[in-house]
């Protein structure tokens, strides 16, 4: 029996071979997401170390087929490894640990980024300067900073050196436990601040270009994209531009932040980001456009194969369009596609297949490893991966509903040969967009924690319009510009652009558009990830074990629990607590303070509306602050529970809240601390507190918020506590890590018999406790 598993084992494999690639490029991502997934950073020869382990079985495996398939795995998922431990200290650079305020900051600009109304470039080349700290040592200097520039007086171009007062931030780490991580992103970026300037930027006399060619060709493509982003600006001003800019040239921060949202909340929002579709539609139009070109001349078309010499043409224009689009993860995934189709054209092979798939994943992997994590890479291959699959296994039947209505004998039959294939183009649109909805949805529910119900019917407006309407003109648009005649084209394209706007904000505003899906926990991103990845590449009736992955994964966010406490404190306006209310809502200290985290808090908790801490006062307690405090400590026996004000309810200064684990404070003021200190087991104090609280298990007051990130605070059943703090990332080369504070000495908290804490002992994983 046992030899029979095994030989049953051997089949399954040797069934699967024509996908073997495709699972190349998981072990591939797999080797990444371990690195990523690591609490420290591996030293640079753990990875070569791996390789070579990997390739010493495979030697001593060599004669058994099956053992050798899987130490070829093991090889792969160990080069992903190195690649991303490569890539990780290649790019390394410092970044900001603290802020920086009314910094003299010189660069040459790399990036010019338009917005409604002003812009924001990305300077190298830096001097930052402060008059608190001096000039930067280059240990600590980042690579490059992004700056929001005030009204400039002067146009600022690509490779210009400039000068600017300006408040420098460190990139923001998670907003919460388990929340998106900017600054990791921006590590990777060589990101190392972002801010906003105080003054209109200064042109000065700077050092050198880059003298790499390869860098030179990329600032000429930044370049000519910001003069073609101008250009649109200046023919088409307003939402209309702005949605050319981002459908021609991928710059996506000119437009409005409520057409944003509403592209979000119609499904509409990936035609905002060049990808498959853009890059596809692109280089068919100069595909088929210099085909037919060719076609008019008699003598070049009976004599040579055009069809082959347009897909040259075609994949330049191809590669070109993605240069204006800056390279990002979806066009490079299109553009390695593209690339693949029309070499197959070249080659007479069919484009389409699985393997084309897999070559795209395993180039972009090898050359940014950490898109892996990313939404982009994620959503963009899934929706592309359930396409393929679905489209080439009907292969037959598609090509069969294409030839439908084709063969009719006269005027009449042909009339209806065109309705039938109008319908059947439109039934595939629909497949289409069904197909790409359901393979994004766990991404989409984990990244953003929103799904959109109408994305098919929103689709079914735009893309056609996309299609037929805007891509042609824009492309007819870059080939007028050379000439100057870009005008007509780019009216005529904005036409198409406010329809696309308004079916955008048309959709959204239907009831129910949006469906908000709390926090997904990262192991069911994974199971749903390999349900489809499984479902997608397993040939055989096995691979219907990955609907059950997939429902699994998609079922994850039902076990996760919010945190009931949040805290979080910035800067002296950015402080911020949040309580989670029996009615599942967090109800906040402030309806304006740390938007962003605030915003995070609510969107992983499937919340929609910011709601504020309980209105009814407390009794004042006309203590002073720190005689408050020493009566805490020296005296808590003489305050009786009579005289305490009941739970769930705020001063100004000072918030209780039962719950529990016991009576919960919230410090708001400085003179907030006192009364908190009274009673409560666990205090949380937006401002510092140097004393302590004898009465409290636990205190956490500005400076923790302000060292280790928000502070999520889950209480078990039993009325213990959790803490977890954003900043704990690992020892990782982006994690921020701010300046140690001396620890105060304090006294151990009373028992519960002093008749000041409340509730059985507290537990607590934070390691500063």
């Amino acid at each position: 029996m046992p030899g029979l598993s095994w030989e049953r084992i051997e089949e399954f494999i040797a069934a699967q071979r024509p996908n073997w690639p495709g699972w190349a490029a998981v072990a591939l991502g797999a080797g990444i997401a371990v690195y990523f997934g690591l609490p420290i950073e591996p030293a640079l020869w753990v990875g070569p170390c791996l390789i070579l382990a990997s390739v010493a079985l495979a030697v001593l495996a060599r004669r058994r087929p099956l053992a050798l398939i899987i130490v070829g795995a093991l090889l792969t998922g160990s080069l992903g490894f190195a690649v991303a431990s490569w890539r990780a200290d290649w790019v390394g650079a410092p970044q900001l640990s603290r802020s920086l305020y009314r910094a003299d900051v010189t660069g040459r600009v790399v990036e010019v980024e338009l917005y409604p109304g002003s812009l924001r470039v990305t300077l190298d080349g830096l001097a930052i300067s402060t008059a608190k700290d001096g000039v930067l040592d280059a240990a600590i200097l980042p690579a490059q900073v992004r700056i929001k520039l005030a009204k400039a007086s002067e146009e600022i171009q690509i490779g210009d050196w400039i000068k600017v007062v300006a408040d420098l931030q460190p990139p923001a780490p998670p907003a919460m436990p388990g929340a998106f991580d900017f600054r990791r992103q921006a590590f990777f970026e060589r990101l190392g601040g972002v801010g906003f300037s105080l003054q209109p930027a200064v042109k000065i006399e700077g050092g050198q270009a880059h003298a790499s060619p390869i860098a030179g060709l990329l600032d000429w493509f930044d370049a000519l994209r910001l003069t073609i982003g101008r250009r649109i600006q200046a023919e088409l001003p307003g939402a209309t531009g702005a949605m050319a800019m981002a459908l021609i040239v991928g710059n996506q921060t000119a437009l409005r932040a409520d057409d944003v949202q509403a592209m979000r909340d119609s499904g509409l929002a990936h035609l905002t980001s060049i990808s498959g579709l853009h890059i596809g539609l692109a280089a068919g139009i100069f595909f088929f456009g210099v085909r037919a070109l060719l076609a008019l001349v008699p003598p070049v078309a009976l004599r040579f194969d055009i069809k082959k010499w347009a897909a040259v043409l075609a994949l330049g224009g191809a590669f070109f369009y993605a240069g204006l689009a800056g390279m990002p993860v979806p066009t490079e995934r299109a553009l390695v596609m593209t690339g693949v189709f029309f070499c197959a054209i070249l080659l007479d092979r069919s484009p389409i297949s699985m393997r084309v798939i897999a070559f795209a994943a395993i180039v972009v992997l090898l050359l940014a490893p950490e898109a892996l994590i990313g939404a982009s890479f994620q959503m963009s291959f899934a929706a592309v991966l359930g396409l393929v699959r679905v489209f080439d296994g009907g292969r037959a039947q598609f090509s069969a509903l294409r030839r439908v209505g084709r063969d009719a004998p006269d005027f009449f039959g042909r009339v209806i040969g065109v309705a039938e294939r109008g319908g059947v183009w439109l039934g595939t649109l629909m497949v289409t967009s069904l197909i790409a909805s359901l393979m994004t949805a766990p991404y989409a529910a984990y990244h953003f924690n929103r799904l959109t119900l109408y994305g098919i019917a929103a689709n079914m407006l735009a893309v056609p319009l996309t299609g037929f309407w805007i891509m042609p003109l824009a492309v007819l648009a870059l080939l007028a510009m050379p000439f100057g005649l870009e005008h007509w084209p780019l009216v005529a394209m904005g036409w198409g652009c406010d329809v696309i706007i308004a079916i955008a904000h048309w959709v959204a505003d239907w009831p129910g558009a949006v469906f908000l899906i709390p926090a997904m926990p990262i192991i069911g991103l994974l199971t749903a990830s390999l349900g489809l990845v499984w479902l997608c590449l397993v040939i055989g009736r096995w691979k219907w074990l990955g609907l059950a992955l997939l429902l699994i994964g998609c079922l994850s966010p039902a076990t996760q629990r919010p945190p009931e406490i949040l805290a979080f404190a910035g800067g002296q306006s950015s402080r911020l607590v949040a309580i989670l209310e029996p009615d599942g809502l967090y109800h906040f200290s402030s309806i304006r303070s740390a938007k962003i985290s605030a915003e995070t808090w609510m969107r992983r908790n499937a919340q929609e509306k910011r709601l504020p801490f309980p209105q009814p006062p407390l009794p004042e307690m006309p203590l002073n602050t720190h005689q408050a405090r020493i009566d805490a400590m020296r005296a808590p026996k003489q305050i009786a529970a009579a005289d305490m004000p009941g739970s769930g309810d705020c001063t100004a200064d000072w918030c209780r809240f039962d719950t529990r684990m016991g009576y919960i404070a919230v410090a708001l003021t400085e003179a907030g601390a006192g009364p908190a200190c009274l009673t409560a087991r666990l205090v949380i104090s937006l401002e510092p507190i140097e004393d302590g609280c004898r009465s409290a298990e636990r205190v956490i007051d500005f400076f923790d918020l302000w060292r280790h990130g928000t502070h999520a605070i889950t209480i078990n059943a039993d009325g213990s506590f959790v803490v977890t703090r954003a900043f704990d990332t690992g020892e990782r080369p982006w994690t921020l890590q701010r300046f140690a504070k001396t620890a105060q000495p304090m006294e151990a908290a009373p028992s519960a018999e002093s008749g000041i804490s409340t509730g059985a002992s507290g537990q607590s994983d934070d390691p500063g406790s």
